[in-house]
């Protein structure tokens, strides 16, 4: 089984959430509507947008056919993207966000990898800091992958972005292995990253093309560094634990023990961790309990793979979390996160 016919002339779904975005929308718009590849469709979902940019894609539907527009009340970038996801028309699919660009080849070097047996198709990025600086994202493998290589060579952990990957809709329309291949709306952070994790674990191979067409602006209205509840923090937490569980099987290899995938699995440890301290929603007792229920190969993994976390913290792990000691680990972090860091916040 190789390539697909050069005659053939796939539909290729781009969707584009949009919430507030009217500063950059229109460069993001037009570059994608530039694409050397025409046969696209362009699917603007407006969540809710309190700026122009509503305006703004039904400008473009009338002026260009193959855009359709969606207008939901403002629900989050997983719920745009879900929508778009039922209602898309291509037999591929890739995305992109509304204040990026892409280069005018973004489609076709997708379309150009097309294999019978390939499900997803992975490429590089550009990088803009706000400075100017530019930095190219490439990988170490390239060609058809299979796990091991797409998690240890190419670390797909660090770079789980939704956009700069082409899908196969078939799987994402039907309930491949009863999974529906959906966007989580109830994890706010790494949802990204759980999608891919999804799809790869329904299809484990991948394409990685040397291209790199996706112009990511690195900008400082980040939501990393936003603290959600304790529900929406745990729940990706688990969703990536129990994903990364059904990868290694498939693999035949324990993935956690690669640094990529046991530093993001210390980071979201480490968001669900402050999520009960800065916020505050649980008891004591509720604490406790939360690190009573990981296992204790979670923190063996989270205390190989906590390089970036601050001494603090890491003294609190070597103290408390090595030995168990899961009430005067709950008191540590009680009194460093919950007293002394908001004193220092204020």
């Amino acid at each position: 089984m190789g390539k697909v016919g050069i005659n053939v002339q796939p539909l290729v779904s781009v969707i584009v959430p949009v919430y507030n975005a009217e500063r950059y929308l229109l460069k993001c718009i037009d570059s994608l509507l530039t694409q050397t590849y025409s046969n696209i469709e362009l699917l603007l979902v407006n969540d809710g947008s309190k700026d122009g940019s509503g305006n703004i894609c039904d400008d473009y539907a009338r002026k260009d056919s193959r855009i359709r527009v969606i207008h939901l009340e403002n629900g989050g970038v997983s719920r745009a993207r879900n929508k778009a996801l039922e209602i898309m028309k291509g037999d591929w699919v890739c995305f992109a966000d509304s204040d990026d660009e892409v280069t005018p080849t973004y489609v076709q070097h997708f379309v150009d990898a097309i294999e019978d047996n390939v499900d997803i198709i992975i490429a590089g990025a550009k990088f803009v800091h706000e400075d100017g600086r530019q930095t190219v994202l490439g990988y170490k493998k390239y060609g058809i992958l299979s796990l091991p290589e797409i998690f240890s060579d190419n670390e797909i952990t660090a770079h789980g972005y939704a956009w700069s990957k082409c899908y196969r809709a078939s799987h994402i329309r039907s309930n491949t292995y009863n999974k529906m291949l959906r966007f989580p709306e109830e994890i706010k952070f790494s949802e990204d990253l759980i999608f891919v994790m999804q799809y790869l674990a329904i299809s484990p191979k991948a394409k990685y093309i040397s291209s790199s067409d996706y112009i990511y602006y690195l900008r400082s209205t980040s939501a990393s560094g936003r603290v959600f509840p304790f529900k929406v923090e745990n729940c990706c937490l688990n969703r990536y634990i129990e994903l990364i569980h059904e990868l290694s099987r498939q693999a035949g290899m324990e993935l956690m023990e690669l640094q990529a995938v046991g530093s993001i699995l210390s980071m979201l440890f480490a968001r669900v961790r402050n999520s009960m301290y800065r916020i505050g929603e649980l008891s004591k007792t509720e604490r406790i309990a939360f690190y009573q229920s990981q296992s204790l190969s979670v923190y063996q993994y989270i205390l190989q793979n906590n390089h970036f976390s601050n001494i603090l913290v890491r003294i609190g792990y070597i103290l408390f979390m090595h030995g168990a000691h899961w009430r005067w680990l709950d008191a540590y972090f009680y009194v460093m996160i919950g007293i002394v860091g908001k004193m220092v916040r204020r």
